[in-house]
């Protein structure tokens, strides 16, 4: 209770300090502008910590403390029934997508003090701590990185946050999802006892996955900033191809692989918005899945050729890679009939020796793209930039209107979210 009064006497504060003083203003204006000004700062504070789906249900709840009308007006609304209704009680301008990732150092800066721990939690995969780091280097602020999920990492840990406290540095703590108990049983003791004796620009950082483990003592000491993966193939590609150490670039058949690859882990990360047309359920398919493929590609590729650098198309050891990646890697989370069957086929039709076709197409579709003609470094690199942001379903398998589908589903579940919330509420007062 005490981190929720906390919170709001902080975002008060805030408002009060940052309200432009208007001579002559009417003492009902300057409760509305007031009012209004308040509303606006506590979501973009909520908002960021919360799930796509979740920022809207937020804002519509907002919405009906201004008016009680707002969920009958949206009952059997669309998506966009429900985002217009937002910026219709609001504002266009209104932040309730939450002012979260992309305003990393204001956040730093103004809303977090040396007592309040920065928590970045993303999906599986989705690594932000390059944010951090980035901005410490732009700062010129002094960042102490360690990955934790282990007892030598515990132990560093520690150390740099009695260190940084003290100094007024910074400390990120990498991966926190490995070691949930570790932050309920030490982390959280260690916090409460630097407390207001630390040094005032002092900063703790902490990534994490996305977790139901995480201990809820942590989350309430916390301002969180919920990080999702951005949509599209292009941005999947472009994620991890990017992180491909630039000295395995070397030998162009294995850069088409590792392109190919990265569309199907693209793919197969697209498909997951889509549950259950997708996938019939939300599998953990990570990053970490396309980068031990990569390893796996190699392997047996070297194996197959004995390490030699020119390397024929068709004497690529093609039934060992597709049933390594559709039954050990990818595979390996499935748990599903229908879904191995869509895996297969994804995996079996662009896994082939037509793949160094100089016309062959990554999709059964008109417009599905076309690998590039070579398979250097930079011309995969352009390739993947010259994608479009948006990626058309039937790229990924889906029907075209998967996309509308998908939207009804988002809608259908905001608007239960809602009325759950309506209905515990009424509950209560009940009670």
């Amino acid at each position: 209770m005490s981190s929720a009064l906390n919170f709001f006497m902080e975002t008060l504060k805030y408002v009060l300090e940052n309200i432009e003083n208007i001579p002559e203003e009417s003492d009902d204006l300057r409760m509305n502008r007031l009012s209004k000004n308040l509303f606006s700062e506590v979501s973009a504070r909520v908002s960021r910590g919360l799930l796509a789906d979740d920022k809207m249900v937020f804002a519509i709840l907002l919405a009906r403390i201004l008016n009680e009308n707002v969920t009958r007006n949206i009952a059997d609304g669309s998506l966009e029934d429900i985002t217009s209704t937002i910026t219709k009680e609001f504002g266009a301008s209104f932040p309730w997508e939450g002012r979260g990732l992309a305003h990393l150092k204001t956040i730093t800066e103004k809303e977090v003090d040396s007592t309040v721990p920065m928590m970045l939690c993303s999906a599986p995969g989705h690594d932000v701590s390059g944010r951090v780091e980035a901005m410490a280097r732009a700062e010129n602020k002094e960042l102490a990185g360690v990955a934790m999920g282990s007892e030598e990492g515990f132990a560093i840990a520690e150390q740099y946050l009695t260190s940084a406290s003290k100094r007024g540095t910074w400390v990120m703590l990498k991966n926190c999802h490995l070691c949930t108990d570790w932050l309920r049983e030490v982390l959280v003791k260690k916090l409460q006892s630097l407390g207001a004796s630390s040094h005032p620009d002092f900063r703790i950082f902490i990534t994490t996955e996305i977790s139901r483990k995480l201990p809820t003592s942590l989350l309430r000491l916390s301002d969180i900033v919920v990080a999702e993966a951005p949509a599209g193939v292009k941005a999947t590609i472009s994620r991890f191809f990017s992180g491909i150490s630039s000295d395995r670039f070397g030998v162009p058949v294995k850069n088409r692989l590792y392109l190919i690859l990265a569309w199907l882990h693209a793919v197969i990360q697209e498909r997951l918005r889509f549950v259950p047309l997708g996938w019939t359920q939300k599998y953990e398919f990570t990053e970490a899945d396309a980068t031990h493929a990569l390893d796996a590609i190699d392997a047996l590729i070297d194996d197959a050729t004995g390490g030699k650098q020119h390397i024929a198309p068709e004497k690529l050891p093609w039934d060992a890679i597709r049933a390594t990646l559709c039954k050990s890697i990818f595979g390996g989370r499935v748990a599903n009939d229908k879904d191995q069957d869509i895996l297969d086929s994804l995996v079996n039709s662009i896994f082939v020796p037509g793949c160094f076709d100089v016309d062959f197409k990554l999709a059964d579709v008109d417009d599905a793209p076309i690998l590039p003609e070579g398979s250097s470094k930079q011309e995969c690199f352009d390739w993947i930039e010259a994608l479009p942001f948006t990626t058309p379903p039937s790229w990924v398998g889906l029907d075209n209107d998967a996309e509308s589908e998908r939207a009804k589903m988002i809608a259908a579940s905001v608007l239960k979210k809602i009325l759950e919330t309506e209905t515990i509420a009424s509950l209560n007062t009940i009670e």
